[in-house]
């Protein structure tokens, strides 16, 4: 789908939309008004207003530093972020808060009058029309609830003249608002099609509905909402995941393969090819539609005007298993502390580049990052224009076909659910019912694709693992961590299971710095330490990448680096200490003094709301 936005229409005299899907929904008309009667009777104008919902769905909405994966600057770069420190208010916000009537309102208007359309459209586009509207509106009140809890359900397109009193709505509670979601997308589910023809990819399609479905009752059912499990809201979403999976099967979706070591990467280039794993995505293509997200993502000199945005921790690296799928804290696994990088998770290369790693970029080829928090000895001095916080740079994301000058051309699609997530989704659910065997099939099937080796048949899994209830939750976990790593998953993750005390525990996010070691690299490899900065980064690199086959990299890498397990933030009251308050967020409270019957949420402001269900 080619979204240009070159068509403005006017939306009963209210809304202002701009529309694209060349060819599709381009509309030639002549110029003045348009009457309301005009509109609906165009299938051209139809198709473009239902094309706006789009903008519904989220993107690059990572959150990695509230998950603990990455530092991002923190509160302008002065320390943790408020939300870790527990110094939020109910002014702050919430990751991802939604509260977004002016949607609610379009999506109802669609409904109020689709039907005068009908005649002009043909059953399929009708059908799929109203299915998108469906969805778009059940994924809309899906991100309000996920955040808040019960919101207001409003399905009639309000009269702004009529009775203040009938306008100011009370907040419906979680589960009315779960069962109204899984309502509409089971609407939705109905209407859409398997698939879309190639000028619609991107559109919403029925398997995409049914997995949404499942991750909302995967919600509904989970400690988040459910402190008291419920054993039918379990089998619930059990079967709603076990219903996508054998929909999304059926349809051709699975997961990205490519015939190389590097899937989990390459997905992010090959758009047709990985299409398959995508179940839900925002599509982007240069140069209409285009993100620059990775701006203070990538290494400085390969941007401008940032730097240090999405730093990996210490506690994320660490977090990556062996190549043999081990954890490192495991004896048997080989891991030595001391050559941390080394036979690690492929995916781990894929994602983290580490002091001394090849990280190559359109116009600088070969090229190796280096990170020193000093050079030459001196302690004080940050080394090059690659300014870095934690140690590490994030690589997930970024696309290096891109060179200095053109970073800002990146297109890569943003992964809303990938089809790993519909069966890790499905893994966390079965084994909520008792079905841990199951579970265990689908955490291999994610290791064996990322060509974690295979051992015994177990992929460095725990015996425990599929046997064991809290061992095959710990290993779900694991994998999501790992295998959406800054893919905006985390931070939702251990909010849904309750496990904030994981972030807590860390005390606060540390970084693994990199000192160089002047004496070993002058003394054991001829580096001359009297050159520039870049210049001795040049000899360095020189060594990496020229050395013949027998150098020793790791054992090089080591002694000419020396690290530091350090604070990022060193200050007294950079502490992570989440409360419990924070498992929902606030509503604004301007909305409050709007609306005298909204109740703000227990923890915020003396709220006496409660989100949970039991």
């Amino acid at each position: 789908m080619k979204l240009k936005f070159n068509i403005l229409f006017a939306l009963l005299g209210m809304i202002a939309l701009t529309i694209s899907c060349k060819k599709v929904f381009d509309v030639d008309h002549p110029g003045g008004p348009i009457t309301p009667e005009q509109e609906w009777g165009s299938p051209d104008f139809v198709k473009g207003y239902v094309t706006n919902f789009y903008n519904i769905l989220p993107s690059w909405n990572r959150n990695e530093e509230l998950a603990g994966e990455a530092y991002s600057g923190g509160s302008g770069g002065n320390g943790l972020n408020s939300f870790l420190k527990g110094t939020y208010t109910s002014q702050s916000g919430y990751p991802d808060r939604v509260w977004d009537w002016a949607s609610v309102r379009s999506i109802n208007n669609f409904f109020a009058n689709i039907d005068k359309s009908k005649s002009a459209l043909s059953d399929a586009d009708y059908k799929s029309l109203k299915g998108q509207a469906y969805f778009f509106r059940a994924y809309l009140y899906y991100r309000m609830v996920k955040v808040l809890g019960g919101v207001p359900i409003i399905t009639a397109v309000q009269d702004p003249t009529a009775d203040i009193n009938t306008l100011l709505v009370k907040r419906n509670s979680s589960l009315e608002c779960f069962d109204f979601i899984g309502k509409q997308l089971d609407s939705a589910i109905n209407l859409l099609p398997a698939t879309w023809g190639s000028n619609d990819i991107g559109r919403v399609t029925k398997g995409a509905a049914m997995a949404v479905k499942g991750e909302a009752l995967l919600l509904k059912a989970s400690p988040l909402f459910c402190k008291t499990p419920n054993a039918t809201y379990w089998n619930d979403a059990y079967s709603a995941l076990l219903a996508a999976k054998t929909e999304l099967d059926a349809d051709g979706y699975g997961l990205y393969t490519d015939n190389t070591a590097k899937p989990n990467e390459n997905m992010w280039y090959d758009k047709a090819g990985a299409a398959k794993e995508m179940v839900l995505s925002l599509r982007y293509h240069y140069p209409e539609k285009t993100n620059s997200f990775q701006q203070g993502q990538r290494p400085l000199t390969e941007t401008s005007g940032a730097a240090g945005s999405c730093d990996p921790t210490w506690e994320m690296v660490q977090a990556y298993p062996m190549k043999n799928g081990m954890p490192i804290s495991d004896p048997a696994s080989g891991y030595d502390p001391t050559e941390f990088w080394k036979d690690r998770d492929p995916r781990f290369y894929q994602t983290i580049v580490y002091n001394g790693a090849r990280y190559d970029f359109a116009d600088i080829t070969p090229r190796v990052q280096w990170i020193f928090n000093a050079i030459a000895g001196d302690d004080a001095y940050k080394a090059t224009p690659n300014y870095n916080i934690t140690g590490f740079y994030c690589r997930k994301g970024i696309d290096t076909t891109l060179g200095s000058s053109v970073w800002n051309r990146q297109a890569f699609d943003w992964p809303i659910i990938r089809y790993a997530e519909v069966l890790l989704n499905l893994a966390e659910a079965a084994n909520e019912v008792q079905h841990p065997a199951e579970a265990r099939t689908y955490i291999i099937q994610i290791r064996q694709r990322a060509h974690i080796t295979a051992g015994a048949g177990n992929y460095g899994l725990a015996a425990s693992v599929g046997s064991d209830y809290q061992a095959t939750l710990n290993a779900v976990m694991t994998e999501r961590a790992i295998e959406f790593a800054y893919e905006g998953k985390r931070f939702w993750d251990l909010r849904r299971r309750r496990m904030f005390n994981v972030l807590n525990n860390m005390g606060t996010l540390h970084a693994y710095g990199p000192y160089f070691n002047s004496a070993a690299a002058s003394s054991q490899y001829g580096v001359d330490i009297t050159q520039s900065n870049s210049g001795i980064a040049a000899q360095l690199s020189n060594l990496i990448v020229n050395s013949p086959a027998s150098f020793d990299r790791n054992a090089f890498l080591k002694a000419i680096t020396n690290y530091k397990y350090e604070p990022i933030d060193p200050g007294a009251t950079s502490q992570i200490n989440i409360p419990d308050a924070y498992y929902f967020g606030p509503i604004d409270p301007q909305y409050i003094l709007q609306n005298k019957n909204l109740q703000q949420n227990t923890g915020w402001d003396g709220g006496t709301f409660n989100p949970v269900i039991q």
